[in-house]
């Protein structure tokens, strides 16, 4: 409910933008811009997201990112699932969520089945937005480029998983230290599995990945600007969104993971791959992580 001086600006929109206030504020859990455009421009409600012209998309964008400027709507930036559009105050914008709300949500939803330390589960949080469910799934499928075999993706996710997760320990949120979490992760020269660089992985789709993992970061760095929005803070938060699993390398189940596809493995596992396996599956030879894979180890 908008006070009379909120309602009064609101009311001095132009009508265009009043209208996608008007459909944002129908979305409490967010909303994306290709569903926008279907709901407000001629037409567009017959064809599929995916149709919708990108330079209707785009002045879209625009006139959201300028209301966010001004209050009304609130953006989460997401290479995960692109940018959420959410009313201003939304019980799922992470920016207005407090440090206590963050840990009681967790605690009831997600510690029993994914473990109670929230700090892997935020890195893996992070991973998702900046790196695994991005572009390079594209660069990863089959049916896209197929240039990133799954032993290679493996070994490049728990790559990925030990920057943000040391980046996390380390607790400093200045924008310095976000902006050198950006340029890491998108170093084109980064060794991600086995001897293949990040620019090599991704191939063609590397310029447009880079740009959407330093806008990722670049939305966390700024939810930990206000003063009370610590490192803690961020953890509690961030680790209450994304689809993460408790049998991934560095959660809680990846030791029963391992010991139980060591148990049927046939040859037997060397004692020393079982170890990096535990340890360092990132040190592997990606052909080997790749048999293992698809021998039903699983992986991100």
């Amino acid at each position: 409910m908008r006070s009379e001086a909120e309602f009064a600006v609101y009311a001095a929109l132009p009508v265009e933008y009043r209208q996608l206030v008007d459909v944002v504020d129908r979305f409490p859990h967010g909303v994306q811009a290709r569903r926008i455009a279907r709901m407000t421009y001629p037409g567009m409600w017959e064809l599929d997201e995916a149709e919708i012209d990108s330079g209707v998309v785009g002045t879209l964008r625009d006139r959201l990112s300028r209301l966010a400027a001004d209050g009304f709507v609130a953006i989460e930036r997401s290479s995960e699932y692109g940018d959420i559009y959410r009313p201003v105050n939304s019980p799922l914008d992470m920016a207005t969520w407090t440090l206590e709300q963050g840990r009681a949500y967790y605690a009831s939803r997600h510690a029993e089945r994914i473990g109670a330390d929230q700090l892997p589960v935020a890195a893996y949080s992070m991973v998702l937005g900046a790196w695994r469910t991005t572009l390079v799934e594209d660069a990863h499928a089959r049916d896209g480029l197929n240039r990133i075999s799954d032993g290679e993706m493996f070994a490049a996710n728990v790559a990925a998983f030990r920057i943000m997760r040391g980046f996390l320990v380390a607790a400093d949120r200045s924008p310095d230290a976000w902006q050198r979490l950006s340029s890491t992760l998108a170093d084109p020269e980064r060794v991600a599995a086995g001897s293949r660089t990040v620019a090599d992985l991704l191939g063609e789709h590397y310029p447009e990945w880079a740009a959407d993992c330093a806008k990722a970061v670049g939305y966390y760095a700024t939810l930990t600007a206000p003063d009370e929005h610590d490192m803690a803070w961020f953890i509690a938060v961030k680790s209450c969104f994304g689809a993460v699993s408790g049998n991934w390398f560095g959660m809680p189940g990846w030791a029963r993971v391992v010991d139980a596809f060591a148990g049927r493995a046939r040859p037997a596992i060397p004692e020393r791959i079982r170890a990096a396996l535990l340890t360092a599956p990132d040190q592997l030879d990606p052909a080997i992580l790749e048999r293992y894979v698809r021998a039903g180890i699983g992986t991100l």
